[in-house]
């Protein structure tokens, strides 16, 4: 089984296993323990909790249930502690199914301040497949079927009267896989997780502009100016940041993903062919494991125990939670009824994590009906669970048409609950959230204030207030805040500077050398712009691409496209993608500086010969014949690269379809020479069965760009007694015309 906005494998076994699920549901699906026989789903909402089981340094409360909240789907809260709720009443076909549009916006309010949301107001009805709202301006961006849509309550009763269509074109194939999760990030910018469709998507309110394709990739744009982009990314359902404005998604296999490079980074550089933009920051697919401690029904018995609905991906920055838990990456899967939660450490331009509690997660339930698909950390530091609260999540597109109109498939579509798990120690009376607060009445300073919080919904909310009031008299607050010893603090008010367009551009160049490479990092994200036409900053960024932190190393090296940067410290497979990014159609003299000082390649990449390839591949793009030769000459000046780099150089040529004897036609009468005996070179070796199968295999690969190679590739793929040199020239022969005639 998948989860809300997931897929599924295909195939019989799939079919199968969703009709066993289907019938299970009416008999009672197998207990995977004697307490799972006991829970009779449904339950009441106070009875469910009776059923999670969580840390017992934790305690999990109740905030909210029907029939104040039906099907929710995602929630954020606003600056008066007010929780709005994305319904998603019309799951799991909506419209498409012939069914009447019933996802709504409520906002939720703790009216008596006992830390249960006892007041719903309906701010919206009769929505098509809602799947997200974000608070703007006293209303709130919202995402539903197909669009991106601006409500707000105009004349105080409390329902939005305003309705503003501001993005259309969202893909609406599928009721399950569309645009979700609208977020304010840290740049100012809001941010849209694609739902795997992609869309043509239309800007409403700016019509001259073309429509904009976010095939494979996210969405943000400016809540001020509705400029918008698309960005690296293609999250499923969910998204999250760090405090420093990393971006996190998650898909049905995939628990965490960090995107590491973005779109505008690669634009830069079109020749630069970088395989891949995000990683998995935790384990996934069949290498990823999860404790459900209830029945779990999946597509795939394959599957069992791990990870095939993720969703709702949330980077814990709270502290109404252990110490231990912020900064910990967490994960909905409702198919098996629990959310996931990994430690999550950085590591060289990007992170990598670990189950938090082997053979335990975070939070499971024995009730079956259990099915978080979202997270949120609250007012208060805790981390808040949606509960959509149904005997079946599923993907409507994977249930077989004879199964989809059953009654079971709505079991539940009049429930739903929220939760808010915290320490044991700490008390939900002295929640923000049930405490009404009045961050809208306050003045720029106490605002501006709340910035050095340690508290980061204050902090972010309170940078949403001031990004919203665009008031000119915040510039010297602003100042005030970055010039104290606070790095968030810091971020947030350079970030506004920039957002309000207050910043001097003088500014920066001091801010450069700030203690703190978080801070650093930022700031080069800020000042990117201006970089390329002003000297002192230009070489301020430059001295900062040789700094101790990665992440540091790279936004320099980007910032300044094109330039040329060579690992001078342990450099990762990204740090390595921006080198390739930033040396921009320079590739030659990329590979000649690489080539130059050998032992710094060696001592700070871990696949020095890789590396090489690619930066004669890039070389090979170039469009300059300039940078040909300089690329010709460092491989041929370097024995131990020298058949990898001719490889790769002449293999991308060859590529873009320059053969080979008009490529040998451009060089020098010695560089002629010098190409002739490496290739004599590399038969002779090739032939030498005692060389290392690492050595031949170079050499067949060199072989490999020449035809007259056929009859000593066929030999080796017929006759050598190693299977690895037999696979690599049968792999060589098939970049030939003129195949050699195999013997029988």
């Amino acid at each position: 089984m998948t989860s809300l906005l997931s897929g599924a494998t295909g195939g019989i076994r799939k079919l199968l296993a969703i009709v066993l699920m289907m019938l299970t549901l009416l008999v009672g699906a197998p207990a995977s323990s004697a307490d799972d026989a006991t829970v009779k789903s449904p339950v009441s909402p106070q009875e469910s909790l009776e059923h999670l089981v969580v840390n017992p340094d934790l305690t999990v409360d109740l905030v909210a249930g029907e029939p104040q909240v039906i099907d929710p789907v995602a929630i954020r809260f606003d600056e008066l502690g007010r929780m709005w709720v994305v319904e998603m009443r019309d799951y799991p076909l909506g419209k498409e199914g012939g069914n009447p549009t019933l996802s709504r916006i409520s906002i939720l309010e703790d009216k008596d301040g006992n830390g249960y949301y006892e007041a719903a107001t309906v701010f919206a009805d009769n929505l098509n497949f809602a799947t997200g709202v974000q608070p703007w301006k006293g209303g709130a961006f919202v995402t539903m079927a197909g669009e991106v849509a601006y409500m707000k309550d105009t004349d105080g009763d409390g329902r939005a009267d305003l309705r503003e269509t501001w993005f259309t074109g969202f893909s609406e194939q599928n009721t399950q896989l569309r645009a979700n999760d609208p977020r304010l990030a840290l740049d100012n910018r809001i941010y849209v997780a694609n739902g795997l469709r992609g869309g043509e998507i239309v800007n409403v309110r700016q019509k001259l502009k073309e429509p904009l394709s976010i095939s494979g990739m996210d969405f943000r744009f400016d809540p001020h100016t509705g400029e918008c982009e698309a960005v690296s990314g293609a999250g499923q359902f969910g998204m999250t940041f760090d405090d420093y404005g990393n971006r996190f998604i998650c898909s049905n296999r995939n628990p965490a993903m960090h995107v590491v490079l973005e779109n505008r980074q690669l634009q830069k550089n079109p020749l630069a062919a970088v395989p891949a933009v995000v990683h998995d920051v935790a384990r996934a697919g069949e290498q990823s494991r999860i404790y459900p401690i209830t029945a779990a029904w999946t597509t795939s018995n394959l599957h069992a125990g791990q990870f095939t609905a993720a969703c709702g991906v949330e980077v814990f920055r709270g502290n109404a939670l252990p110490k231990e838990y912020f900064g910990n990456v967490f994960t909905c899967d409702p198919t098996n009824h629990l959310v996931h939660r990994e430690k999550m450490t950085a590591d060289g331009a990007t992170f990598t994590s670990t189950p938090a509690d082997e053979g335990k997660d975070f939070l499971a339930s024995r009730d079956r009906w259990f099915s978080p698909v979202n997270l949120e950390v609250g007012p208060d530091g805790a981390m808040y669970v949606v509960d959509m609260y149904r005997a079946v999540v599923e993907h409507p597109e994977w249930v077989p048409t004879e199964l989809q109109k059953r009654p079971d498939q709505l079991l539940g579509n009049d429930r739903g609950r929220i939760y808010r798990v915290r320490a044991k120690a700490s008390r939900p009376s002295d929640s923000l959230a049930a405490k009404p607060t009045t961050l809208a009445k306050l003045t720029n300073a106490e605002l501006v204030d709340h910035l050095g919080s340690d508290n980061p919904w204050l902090r972010d909310t309170a940078a949403r207030l001031i990004l919203e009031r665009r008031d000119e008299g915040l510039r010297d607050l602003l100042y005030g805040v970055a010039s104290k010893d606070n790095a968030l603090a810091k971020i947030h008010a350079y970030r506004l500077l920039e957002g309000l367009g207050l910043a001097n551009p003088n500014a920066w160049l001091a801010a450069l050398e700030d203690s703190d490479p978080r801070v650093i990092e930022q700031v080069i994200l800020i000042a990117e712009p201006l970089a390329q036409e002003d000297g002192p900053l230009w070489e301020a960024i430059a001295r900062l691409s040789a700094h101790a932190d990665p992440r540091v190393r790279i936004a320099a090296m980007l910032a300044l496209t094109p330039n040329i940067a060579t690992p001078t410290q342990p450099a990762d497979r990204w740090e390595q993608q921006a080198m390739l990014i930033a040396a921009g159609q320079r590739g030659g003299e990329l590979l000649a500086k690489l080539l130059s000082d050998p032992e710094a390649l060696e001592a700070n990449v871990a696949d020095p010969k890789q590396f090489v390839g690619e930066a004669a591949r890039l070389a090979a793009a170039s469009p300059y014949e300039e940078q040909h030769q300089r690329a010709v000459a460092a491989v041929l000046a370097s024995p131990k690269y020298q058949r990898v780099g001719l490889t790769s150089f002449f293999g991308e040529l060859r590529r873009r379809g320059v053969d080979l004897a008009d490529s040998m036609s451009k060089l020098d009468k010695d560089e002629y020479v010098q190409l002739q005996r490496s290739f004599e070179q590399a038969k002779v070796n090739v032939q030498q069965s005692e060389s290392p199968d690492e050595q031949r295999c170079e050499s067949i690969d060199l072989l490999a760009l020449t035809e007259e190679s056929a009859p000593t590739l066929t030999a080796l793929a017929i006759d050598d007694a190693s299977q690895a040199i037999q696979l690599r020239a049968v792999a060589a022969l098939m970049q030939l015309s003129a195949i050699e005639p195999w013997r029988e």
